[in-house]
């Protein structure tokens, strides 16, 4: 069954949610009503990597996430919830890991040596994201007149391959084609309706569609948190294992929907 991955930012500037829950007491509140309303996951992430969006230090990351993110554990580890980190920064993982965050969400790719030995020395659950730049950006995409499926599964074995070689398990990787990294709004399209092309790897399959701008591409009515629920819709019924996303219970009223269907 879909597993709901339930999104934290707790940046000043992410696109949706940018500067809701940069307090304590506001991200605590948001991951206990995604438990309640069905999370099985929560992604917590301190940068946006949306386009335009300024890189920031890893000490300026941890300042955000250092009284946050140990209180969001423990709100959520007693639940039996999965927790997440939305980060690219070696510190930030290996902090992050200590605290009990069980998953590391590497928007990079995983480009970092020190990521990768550390996560095979600890046997840490991750996903591997396909990418050509960390902040998502218009004028980086993969090239038009390729096989968008092709490329990315090229990359993918590839990578898969790399990694075993560094003592990365297969069984530790989940797979994330990057919607919106490095595609244009065609190319993301495209990758969802193919998405079974991808059952080739092996690998747990995780899409983050939420709201994103290549949602307005599509010729369907709707705002944006409509066209993601008829996306994720899909994604459920091709029993995609994991869904990031903002709308936590519409989400888990269409997992409900879809298995009494």
């Amino acid at each position: 069954m879909t597993k709901i991955v339930g999104i934290l930012n707790v940046t000043p500037d992410s696109f949706s949610d940018g500067g809701k829950f940069s307090s304590l007491e506001s991200a605590l509140a948001h991951t206990q009503k995604m438990i309640s309303e069905g999370a099985g996951v929560i992604d917590i992430g301190a940068e946006s990597t949306r386009p335009q969006a300024t890189p920031i230090s890893a000490e300026e990351e941890w300042s955000r996430l250092e009284k946050i993110l140990p209180a969001v554990v423990a709100l959520a580890k007693p639940q039996g919830i999965q927790t997440s980190i939305d980060s690219y920064h070696f510190e930030t993982i290996q902090k992050a890991q200590e605290i009990g965050v069980e998953i590391v969400n590497d928007v990079s790719g995983l480009i970092d040596k020190k990521i990768v030995e550390f996560v095979a020395a600890k046997n840490i659950s991750v996903i591997l994201m396909h990418n050509l730049a960390i902040h998502a950006n218009r004028d980086l995409i993969v090239n038009q007149h390729l096989s968008i499926t092709q490329e990315i599964l090229t990359w993918a074995s590839l990578k898969i391959s790399a990694l075993e070689k560094k003592n990365v398990r297969k069984s530790q990787l989940i797979f994330d084609p990057g919607i919106g990294f490095a595609k244009n709004a065609e190319q993301s399209i495209r990758i969802l309706k193919n998405i079974d092309a991808y059952r080739i790897l092996g690998l747990p399959l995780y899409i983050g569609h939420s709201k994103k701008s290549f949602l307005d591409a599509l010729n369907i009515s709707g705002d944006r948190a409509e066209k993601t629920l008829e996306i994720s819709k899909f994604l459920v019924e091709k029993n995609v294992e994991f869904l990031r996303v903002h709308d936590v219970k519409a989400h888990r009223d269409l997992i409900a929907s879809s298995a009494l269907s």
